[in-house]
């Protein structure tokens, strides 16, 4: 039998089963390599006053100001996220052998889709409670479901697209958000804009908005891909891969290439769900 790597990427082998796989692999790898050798934002819900300060309270005896002025507690938090980042190794794993240990591998990525909700819920939270965060989530914490879900033969395959297709919409639609200035257009969006197309920030502003208004109109056209279904596809397709691109693209140094191998490298394996997932689609809907 072939080393699981080789079946995942071997050409003859690639299907829109391989794809999912693929985007689920990358995105556990991903989110391993952020929580593992970077941060995570769980500092903000374990460092809000409001939610915590009774649970503290009540469960350390601490007063507030004892619990987030102790470094114990900090280093506590870091192993935490250490701790979620070899799980999420683990979870990597178990999307590239599902084939070989199906059940086993299933509850581990159910486990690994709730994790990464409840990573969404708190970037949510970080982000202010914007409506548009929590959407563009959708295809992160959905991804490991539908890999799931699609190795599991007794699920009807009708159910997968309509999730995968509800993931595509909501996540388009929370970018098309911000591009649009729905919310204030993100500083990263214009800088990425502006590095990768080499173009001032009022062409990269009006470039948004374009792109913002593509977006939704992706977003509706994914739900009921009745007509103009090619090009619907084509731009969910296109764009989520220059998008997982842009950060790659618009930050790469020579001069400081280690550092940008560590810091952007994992962006790119988190979003190949954006572009991976409706090419899985696609397939499935010809």
């Amino acid at each position: 039998m072939r080393h699981p790597l080789f079946q995942l990427f071997n050409p003859k082998h690639f299907n829109s089963f391989r794809l999912l796989q693929t985007a689920a692999f990358g995105l556990l790898l991903g989110r391993a390599w952020q929580h593992l050798f970077w941060d995570a934002p769980y500092r903000e819900f374990l460092w809000d006053e409001y939610w915590m300060k009774d649970l503290v309270s009540v469960v350390f005896g601490l007063s507030w100001s004892e619990y987030v002025g102790n470094p114990l507690y900090d280093e506590r938090i870091r192993l935490f996220s250490q701790g979620i980042g070899w799980f999420y190794l683990l979870a990597a794993g178990a999307a590239l052998g599902i084939q070989w240990f199906p059940r086993l591998a299933r509850n581990i990525l159910y486990l690994a889709s709730g994790a990464l909700l409840i990573l969404a819920l708190i970037v949510w939270k970080e982000y202010g409670w914007q409506i548009g965060q929590l959407l563009e989530h959708s295809l992160q914490w959905t991804t490991p479901l539908l890999l799931a879900a699609s190795s599991k033969g007794s699920i009807p395959e009708h159910w997968i697209r309509y999730g995968a297709r509800a993931a595509i919409s909501a996540t388009f639609i929370g970018h098309g958000m911000y591009a649009l200035g729905f919310y204030p257009v993100p500083g990263n969006f214009l800088e990425m804009t502006m590095r990768s197309l080499s173009i001032g920030e009022d062409p990269a502003r009006h470039f948004l908005f374009l792109i913002g208004v593509l977006d939704v109109l992706a977003a509706m056209g994914v739900l009921w891909p009745k007509r103009f279904k090619t090009v619907i596809f084509a731009y969910l397709i296109g764009w989520g891969l220059l998008t997982s691109l842009a950060r790659v693209w618009g930050y790469f140094s020579f001069d400081f290439f280690e550092n940008w191998l560590q810091m952007w490298v994992f962006e790119l394996f988190i979003r190949l769900p954006h572009f991976l997932v409706p090419w899985f689609l696609w397939l499935k809907e010809k």
